[in-house]
């Protein structure tokens, strides 16, 4: 059989190398914002591209590992800079990073006991929220009242009008349909009566507010891990990093000391390896206690340390030093434990669609 010309893992690693580019055009003023708003959208789009190729040609561990990667990356250089845009209170923020960071840390104490979460609904629900929320966001603070109402009324029907087309050429009906247009009858609707910037502080607490929601499976799930083992200090270590490093990261940024393409990449890289840490406690092959400690340990004061620094000059280094720290310890990780997720080629596509990666 000949080899796809274009496969899901290239579209994956596409979107991971572009990830940067809506970013950096948030920062470049209202032009920079529209063109941000297009960029980040079709970087969505390729998300349900990979998804059908996954589906066509056959999951593989590596865009089992990468492709929720890339989705929280994309999550960390999107909604950072709303902090320093002013679109959003940076107490969400932190919040939302908070929760992303318990529940990876989490996620790796299940598979180190061979207890694996099923993804529920509300999961991919938050998974939705998150992109198009922030794209929602993008949209209050660029285009105007009428054509964002217009846009709305568009979201409330379209995926209404959607369902019936799909149901009646395949007799399959999509679940999310209600979901989706609720969403945006909702929003359309406060927008009408409180205007734009009600909406957005609103639409910020909704997605918080749902992201935590779908969290609660772990901790509902914690009764499956009695027996399973003691809590070790690894464990330990992992949870206190996960709510120290984003509020900590956030919290710098609104400082205006440490440079902000430092924090949003330093969130990215610990974003990246707590899933590549899931991958490997699957295995039984995580970092111990001292690795994990030692290397966020290092991030969280570097990054305090610029919050105090008597400089610009200070907390600048600071921060590159924290960003250098990860970057290292992210890239030996995966050079290390690359037999985890790159496969043999002796492995047939059946064995890897029947793998279930975390």
């Amino acid at each position: 059989m000949a080899s796809p010309r274009i496969t899901a893992n290239q579209v994956t690693f596409l979107r991971l190398a572009l990830i940067p580019i809506p970013c950096w055009l948030l920062y470049q003023g209202e032009q920079g914002q529209y063109a941000a708003l297009i960029f980040a959208t079709l970087l969505g789009c390729t998300d349900f591209i990979d998804g059908y190729l996954a589906r066509k040609q056959g999951p593989t561990v590596l865009g089992g590992l990468m492709d929720p990667i890339a989705d929280k990356v994309f999550i960390a250089v999107t909604f950072l800079p709303a902090v320093d845009l002013n679109w959003v209170p940076a107490w969400s923020v932190a919040a939302l990073f908070v929760r992303e960071f318990l529940v990876t840390a989490a996620r790796s104490s299940y598979e180190a006991r061979g207890q694996s979460l099923k993804s529920s609904y509300l999961a991919r629900y938050k998974a939705w929220a998150q992109m198009c929320g922030v794209g929602m966001l993008m949209l209050l603070h660029t285009v105007s009242e009428r054509t964002l109402d217009l846009l709305l009324g568009i979201g409330a029907v379209a995926p209404l009008l959607f369902f019936g087309i799909r149901y009646l050429l395949v007799r399959k009906a999509w679940k999310g349909a209600s979901a989706f247009a609720a969403s945006f009858a909702i929003l359309l609707l406060v927008h009408q009566y409180f205007g734009s910037q009600t909406t957005s502080a609103l639409l910020m607490y909704f997605i918080v507010a749902v992201t935590w929601a779908s969290g609660l499976g772990y901790l509902f799930g914690v009764g499956t891990l009695r027996g399973k083992g003691a809590v070790t200090v690894g464990e330990l270590v992992r949870l206190g990093a996960a709510v120290a490093l984003p509020i900590l990261a956030v919290v710098a940024q609104t400082e205006n000391l440490a440079p902000k393409w430092c924090l949003i990449t330093l969130v990215s890289i610990e974003l990246a390896h707590g899933g590549l840490d899931n991958l490997l406690a699957h295995h039984r092959a995580h970092q111990g206690a001292a690795g994990w400690g030692l290397r966020v340990g290092a991030e969280i004061a570097l990054v305090g340390y610029s919050l105090v620094a008597t400089s610009r000059a200070a907390a600048q280094w600071d921060a590159i030093a924290a960003v250098a720290v990860g970057a290292i310890g992210l890239t030996i990780a995966f050079v290390q434990k690359r037999s985890f997720y790159l496969e043999s080629p002796s492995v047939k596509p059946s064995k890897l669609a029947a793998q279930v990666v975390a």
